[in-house]
């Protein structure tokens, strides 16, 4: 069983970070939006009032917190970007609190008779198919949600050599979450996970995309730099694609889906990519139009 009445209102929470942002002014472009309920922390000093958007303050973290309970109310659908900490060397402290967040919501949403859930997922979920020995299993298209999960992605910071458990198991366990209370619910709510790529704040260049794996880092030399960044480049997640994939996982039918819940690859079409998008271009009418091999050699 799949509901089919029409999307017409969303909630974003962590509305007012980088993904946040952009996936607002996107839905504002379109017809079919007529709410937008964007939950944060607080009301960011830059969110202009807007015909069509409602600014909720509430703290996700707080499961008895009434203010984001509320503002479920009338709600169609949900995309879920809040964390904790959203960079990948994030403590298990804020991974823990960040899965909670998920735990919180996910109850929260099926109780309010939200049809859709959205999850922001993460490619470091695969991150250690950048490595030996996972690496060496891949050819272009090949890096498909089905594979077992390699949580944590291995990469140089400028200082030490870091990898990122914590982050990518509360992104995996999210992901296991969305698709259990889908399949509990029988359909009546479905939920779309998507693998997020690397979309930078901002203008989200292709020449900026750098070896560290994290936008507030700059690291031009260390250990197999050159390999790590055709990896960290190939994850490229154009502003548009990212907002076009948002989108038709908030829209798309379920019902020729395998299950109530899915797993997408969310990158551009990026050539010779280990990422399989084929599969999000067939579950969800995703159609990328970046690659970032047009813009850097």
């Amino acid at each position: 069983m799949t509901s089919s009445r029409p999307v017409r209102s969303v909630l974003i929470t962590g509305a007012g970070g980088n993904l946040g942002q952009k996936l607002i002014a996107h839905l504002l472009a379109q017809d079919w939006c007529e709410r937008i309920v964007a939950l944060d922390r607080s009301t960011p000093p830059s969110a202009a009032h807007v015909e069509r958007v409602q600014w909720a303050a509430g703290n996700l973290a707080d499961p008895f917190d009434v203010q984001w309970h509320e503002a479920l109310a009338g709600v169609d659908a949900a995309v879920h970007f809040a964390a904790q900490n959203p960079y990948p060397d994030a403590p298990w402290s804020d991974a823990c609190a960040s899965f909670d967040m998920t735990l919180a919501l996910l109850a929260a949403v099926s109780r309010a008779g939200l049809q859709r859930i959205v999850f922001a997922s993460s490619n470091h979920v695969m991150g250690q198919y950048k490595d030996a020995p996972l690496a060496e299993t891949l050819t272009p298209g090949t890096l498909t949600t089905s594979l077992p999960p390699g949580p944590g992605t291995r990469w140089f910071n400028g200082r030490e050599m870091i990898q990122g458990f914590a982050y990518a198991a509360s992104k995996l366990m999210g992901e296991r979450a969305c698709l259990a209370e889908a399949h509990r619910s029988k359909g009546t709510l479905t939920s779309v996970c998507v693998r997020i790529g690397w979309c930078q704040p901002g203008e989200n260049r292709p020449d900026t995309i750098n070896t560290s794996g994290l936008p507030r880092e700059d690291v031009s030399t260390g250990p197999e730099n050159e390999r790590d960044l055709r990896w960290f480049r190939n994850m490229w997640l154009s502003n548009r694609d990212f907002t076009a994939v948002m989108e038709r996982a908030l829209l798309a039918d379920a019902a020729p889906w395998p299950q109530p819940g899915i797993i997408v690859n969310g990158m551009s079409a990026n050539r010779t990519m280990p990422w399989d998008i084929e599969s999000t271009r067939r579950l969800i009418g995703y159609e990328p139009q970046d690659d970032i091999w047009d813009h850097v050699a």
